[in-house]
């Protein structure tokens, strides 16, 4: 299982948006980290498109649950 910090949060919605801003913000590391890579040579550019679309689905979730709060 995860390992991560407890947080106390009084709606459901709260813990969605946690979970939302975290998946963004893995979803920002893994791609910057795959540019860094395509410079080198070490990712190729499938990857770093299949990361891009993670990406804005990740920050499409982020808006989505904002608005439902």
């Amino acid at each position: 299982m995860e390992s991560e910090t407890t947080l106390e949060h009084e709606t459901t919605l709260e813990r969605a948006l946690d979970l939302a801003r975290a998946n963004h913000k893995e979803a920002k590391r893994l791609y910057d980290e795959a540019v860094a890579g395509l410079g080198s040579g070490y990712v190729g550019e499938d990857r770093v498109a299949q990361l891009k679309g993670l990406l804005e689905v990740a920050a499409e979730d982020v808006q989505r649950v904002m608005k439902e709060q």
